[in-house]
């Protein structure tokens, strides 16, 4: 942990250090540095506390954390040892303690040059010449240094001003097998070394050059003028959204309050049953209070993270180029592609996690029965900035195949036919197998590691929240609980109707039986909201305005393939039949694209929500035959297929 209190700005106002200095997690001075393979060094003791807390509640067998500053997966050198052990496996920053030790003025003794030359080679320096960049001790100075140096500025080191020698090439590291300068760099295996290390062990690499040469070469193709600008679009994209996500901290405290004031206007109305009843409904709004507001502060917090570490290495990069540091100007050029490619996972994260989120107390007395009302969490999905130039929106990305899996078990009785999939946030799989009335999960390797047997034909799949999971099954709604190696029960809804599609509403199911769409309570009331002229097998909303997608199962050219639901209930054709035929799957991702399965035209597409563009993604010349449902995640996206009945197949966008 580290010792004393922030460091503190010169007063004469020169630059320092001292962002270089600070633990990115007690925000003090660092105190026995261990630097990290992304460049981002921390206090040992820091270090290990927060491996010790990233590691808790995962698997014994857990063999690798995130930085805490950037999130980059990060491996211990020996992954037997303990893992309070972890952070000593690391090197020290030696650039780090160099600067600490400069500061506290607790350098080596520095002695007079000239006496070195003579029997009295210990003699302290008391004087240092700026213009000869030498030292002498008092007799040197007034018998050799004056008599020639008339107007040399000296500094008297004996004095609080003359603490810190100016200093050429401290942030020069000397090699630990030849004891010579690291001027080299190979490109090839990004790591320093002196003309020795590079004749041995890199002779056979193409780009070799010196320190300087590659820092010219970075400055000739405007390679750090580059990254700097992208990192100072990146800092303002998130500095914008640490200030959204304060005021929806704000908001949904303000809602807090709101809805606890509601709460207590109705207390005088259920006199009876007043304590009882007002407790529950109060500690449900005071749990899901506490769990959206960990959620956005956790996620206020990554944010503010990562600005603090973007600008301290544009910072420390303007440092380095003025003291022609060339080593330190390639380590800060390295940590800000680092930075920048955790900024761009960060914005991803935010893009497909965040939301406005309001609490609510909606209040259902009739006059005649005592009910308090229920807490009602809305969420609306919020696009955060970003810098222009570093993301690409979905629309415009193509497909790559990740993997096919196998999702057929040795327990089945039969061919698997999967006609709901979804991906939840960890990138899990959770497919619902209809001929052998199951769920099964696949990790992220592509392994099925657990089922769930269900009473009935299993239909579409929808995401209620990160670990919950529901399915269209039988006459009802399963809810299921979702770990990264368990599926379990949590409720069942029977509605009286066979489910077909579903997808998840302002703390409401949709469901589709037949060619209707109805509203399901969690206490199974229903309410129709649409009929169509076709059956309706799947189920899907755009979760930033809470617009459904309805698929029709239907062939005849010009009429409606997809039609779209708005919450005031009015339908509007999207799609007709053409490129599309037989729509049966459907999902919108983060970004309000709609992608639909062809059953009979056998291919994917992909479309804006007023159907305006359209573009096929994946055709039968991509192997795709009859698919059947389909979920998108972030930048992941998996498929069924009623032809190759036994796999999925899972793809993302580049």
């Amino acid at each position: 942990m580290a010792e004393g209190g922030p460091n503190q700005v010169p007063k004469d106002g020169t630059q320092s250090d001292s962002h270089l200095l600070e633990c990115p997690i007690c925000l003090e001075q660092l105190h026995q540095p261990r630097c990290l393979p992304c460049h981002h060094s921390l206090c040992q003791e820091c270090l290990s506390t927060y491996i010790t807390s990233e590691v808790s509640g995962k698997r014994d067998t857990a063999t690798t954390f995130t930085c805490p500053v950037c999130r980059t997966l990060t491996h211990p050198i020996d992954k037997t040892e303990d893992k309070d052990k972890w952070a000593e496996q690391f090197p020290v920053d030696k650039i780090v303690m160099e600067l600490i030790q400069m500061k506290s003025g607790s350098t080596d003794s520095h002695y007079c040059m000239p006496c070195q030359n003579t029997k009295d080679k210990k003699v302290l320096a008391q004087f240092w010449c700026k213009n000869t960049q030498c030292l002498f001790c008092e007799s040197c100075k007034l018998n050799h240094h004056d008599i020639i140096h008339t107007n040399c500025d000296g500094i008297d080191i004996r004095t609080s001003a003359g603490k810190l020698l100016p200093r050429t090439e401290t942030l020069t590291k000397k090699c630990d097998k030849h004891n010579e300068k690291m001027d080299y760099f190979c490109v090839d295996h990004k790591t320093f070394g002196c003309s020795k290390c590079i004749i041995v062990g890199h002779r056979k690499c193409n780009d070799v050059a010196t320190t300087e040469d590659y820092c010219s070469t970075l400055d000739r193709n405007s390679t750090l003028k580059e990254t700097t600008t992208y990192l100072q679009e990146a800092t303002d994209s998130l500095e914008s959204a640490v200030k959204s996500l304060q005021q929806y901290l704000q908001s949904i405290a303000d809602n807090k309050e709101s809805a606890l004031q509601s709460i207590d206007d109705m207390e005088e109305r259920f006199i009876q049953r007043l304590k009882e009843m007002k407790k529950e409904i109060t500690d449900d709004l005071i749990a899901k209070y506490k769990v959206e507001s960990d959620n956005l502060k956790a996620t206020s917090q990554k944010c503010e993270r990562l600005k603090i570490a973007m600008q301290n290495t544009m910072e420390s990069s303007a440092v380095a180029r003025q003291q022609n540091d060339y080593m330190g100007t390639i380590l800060l050029y390295q940590r800000g592609q680092t930075e920048l490619d955790a900024w761009k996972d960060l914005v991803k994260e935010m893009r497909m996690t965040s939301s406005v989120v309001s609490l609510k107390h909606e209040a259902e007395f009739d006059g005649t029965s005592l009910n308090f009302g229920k807490i009602v969490v809305q969420k609306q999905k919020t696009q955060f900035t970003d810098a222009q130039g570093l993301t690409k929106p979905l629309s415009e990305c193509e497909l790559k195949e990740v993997r096919k899996v196998n999702i057929k078990m040795k327990s089945d009785r039969s061919d698997c036919t999967a006609r709901g999939v979804v991906i939840t946030p960890d990138g899990s799989i959770v497919v619902g197998d209809d001929n052998n009335q199951k769920l099964k999960l696949i990790n992220t390797d592509g392994d099925v590691v657990d089922e769930l047997k269900v009473d009935g034909r299993t239909w579409d799949l929808c995401l209620v929240d990160n670990t919950t999971v529901a399915a269209a099954i039988g006459n009802g709604v399963h809810v299921v609980t979702v770990t990264s190696s368990k599926l379990t029960l949590s409720n069942v809804i029977n509605i009286g109707k066979t489910c077909h599609g579903i997808t998840y509403r302002n703390g409401e199911f949709i469901v589709s039986s037949g060619k209707e769409v109805y509203r399901v309570t969690k206490d199974g009331k229903t309410q129709m909201l649409h009929r169509g002229t076709n059956t309706i097998y799947t189920l899907s909303q755009d979760h930033r305005t809470g617009t459904l997608f309805i698929p029709y199962y239907n062939y005849t050219a010009g009429s409606t393939a997809i039609g779209s639901l708005s919450t005031d209930n009015l339908h509007k054709d999207v799609l007709k039949v053409g490129v599309v035929r037989y729509a049966y799957g459907v999902d919108v991702d983060g970004e309000g694209n709609v992608y639909v399965c062809g059953h009979e035209s056998h291919n994917v597409v992909q479309m804006s929500g007023d159907g305006t563009n359209v573009r096929e993604l994946l055709t039968a010349a991509d192997g795709i035959n009859n698919p059947l449902a389909i979920s998108v995640y972030g930048d992941k996206l998996v498929v069924t297929s009623g032809s190759d009945r036994n796999s999925i197949r899972l793809f993302q966008f580049i």
